[in-house]
């Protein structure tokens, strides 16, 4: 399977099931947790996983950049180019590893006094602790090797080490639990599992690629950050000023209510990584070897995936979320979980994040960094501003809607950039996909209040399951029948490409 399809369709194949175990592990795990120890415990240690994700700021898009670096030698197997280049990430990364080291430490002491919550100091600082050694093994040996196998299309490595990972902490967590241990030596036990995913990478590229050290590095990746760092700030800003800034202005409960939610949007967006794996480092192979036809051609069908995708997907979420929360935290009497209005916020948020992903993987496989840097810095500021402002107006929602605000400017601005400079088409075309997407969504809202007319569910996950069966079945159809009506030579494209892949590989 060396063709650039063959390594796409084994890329979704086994992101598929990653997404598929991190979902599963993803329902018993937190559930277990926050049964056992309550909404505190893990409210803080969200938080301080988010505060640790916080140190990627230091890389300044340096992994976006060598990877967009990689492209070119790898497209004409000149090792020697990708040791010079590998060679300088590692020595780089190594760098923040020992960063994290000094960061933790900080946060063990500034922490117990920003966060709002019962626990003592040394509580607070043990788990920070505890939770840094996972950040600092995926610095020292990780993000330098999962970036090679990206840009080589080898995504399915990755997913394969991190389906070992997550099956094998769900084990460790349940286990530690059953035998009555602390929070302490649970987290630990995950911290540890959290050290094998890195491990196996290193291993595996060392085998793989025929990589030497005896070469100069080269910083082509590290020098090209200038361009990339605005994006990683934004990015960084998107994934960890939510909880941040809940941390300085409510307490642990809230941030358990706002990480119970995003248990859901957030394997979503996981789960997108399924129809996404693979395709940045494609188009970037098409864009290095001048394919411009051909990477629009299947830039074409590629969008037109992750708009059925949100489309599918994002309108059963809307039903669906209040429902499943209810049947989560059932028992848990600590705080109140079921917020309607954040439930919708939080989607409406997060189905924009995905709208934007074909043209931002676009942008990045072409390298296009330094002609969108500000509307990255843009992003972040409106991000920050609006939910620092609203958050002490109408408190959790505030937050959401700084992110929701952000991410709607920002799909915005990658579309028009994209539909101008690379594709050479009219915005227009991205305006009716939209239009398309939020059409079928309300058909399908609509068809919820319908089925719920007629027929009562129970708050249990058998009942929960049952309407997600009937909801996923109608937004599947009413997807398909707009489809048909409005999108046919895409639809039947993509329905032959899928027919030649499981005839070739069944």
């Amino acid at each position: 399977m060396k063709t650039r399809t063959g390594k796409a369709f084994l890329n979704m194949l086994t992101s598929l099931v990653e997404q598929i175990v991190v979902i599963v592990c993803g329902l018993i795990t937190p559930r277990l947790i926050l049964t056992t120890f309550g909404s505190t415990y893990n409210g803080v240690v969200s938080s301080a996983t988010q505060f640790l994700n916080m140190i990627n700021i230091l890389t300044l898009g340096i992994t976006a950049a060598t990877r967009v670096a990689l492209y070119k030698p790898l497209a004409n197997n000149d090792f020697m180019a990708v040791s010079r280049l590998m060679k300088a990430i590692k020595k780089y990364m190594r760098k923040i590893a020992f960063g994290v080291i000094i960061y933790a430490a900080i946060l063990c002491v500034i922490y117990p006094f920003i966060s709002q919550n019962e626990l003592s100091n040394w509580q607070n600082a043990s788990l920070i602790a505890i939770v840094s050694i996972g950040t600092f093994a995926n610095y020292f040996f990780g993000i330098n090797n999962s970036t090679l196998l990206q840009a080589a299309q080898c995504n399915y490595i990755t997913n394969l080490t991190s389906i070992a990972k997550t099956i094998s902490n769900t084990i460790s967590v349940a286990i530690l639990i059953w035998l009555d241990c602390s929070i302490y030596i649970v987290k630990l036990g995950s911290s540890l599992v959290f050290l094998m995913a890195p491990a196996i990478l290193s291993l595996y590229v060392k085998k793989k690629f025929n990589l030497t050290n005896k070469c100069e590095p080269d910083d082509t990746g590290i020098k090209g950050r200038k361009a990339t760092a605005l994006h990683s700030i934004s990015n960084a800003v998107h994934d960890n000023a939510p909880l941040v800034i809940l941390t300085f202005f409510t307490d642990a409960k809230i941030i358990s209510v706002y990480t119970v939610y995003y248990f859901v949007v957030g394997k979503i967006k996981t789960l997108l990584r399924v129809v996404t794996s693979g395709m940045e480092a494609a188009f970037g192979d098409m864009w290095a070897k001048n394919e411009i036809e051909n990477l629009k051609q299947k830039f074409k069908i590629y969008e037109y995936i992750l708009f059925t995708f949100t489309a599918v997907i994002f309108s059963c979420v809307g039903v669906l979320i209040l429902p499943f929360v209810a049947v989560y935290t059932k028992g848990v009497t600590d705080t109140n979980y079921i917020l309607p209005v954040f439930a919708v916020l939080v989607t409406l948020a997060e189905a924009v994040y995905c709208i934007r992903q074909p043209y931002m993987t676009l942008v990045y496989a072409t390298g296009s960094f330094e002609e969108t840097k500000w509307g990255a810095l843009a992003e972040a500021v409106i991000n920050i501003v609006v939910s620092v402002v609203m958050v002490n107006i109408i408190g959790i929602n505030g937050v959401v809607l700084g992110v929701f605000v952000a991410n709607t400017f920002r799909t915005v601005q990658f579309a028009l950039f994209v539909s101008k400079n690379i594709l050479k088409r009219s915005i227009f075309e991205v305006v009716v996909r939209c239009v398309w997407t939020a059409s079928i969504t309300a058909i399908v809202v609509l068809g919820s209040f319908v089925v719920r007319s007629f027929v009562s569910f129970d708050t249990t996950w058998f009942g929960w399951i049952s309407e997600g069966i009937i909801m996923f079945a109608i937004s599947a159809t009413v997807t398909v029948v707009m489809s048909l009506l409005f999108y046919r030579n895409d639809f039947l494209k993509l329905a032959k490409i899928a027919l030649g892949l499981f005839n070739k590989n069944r």
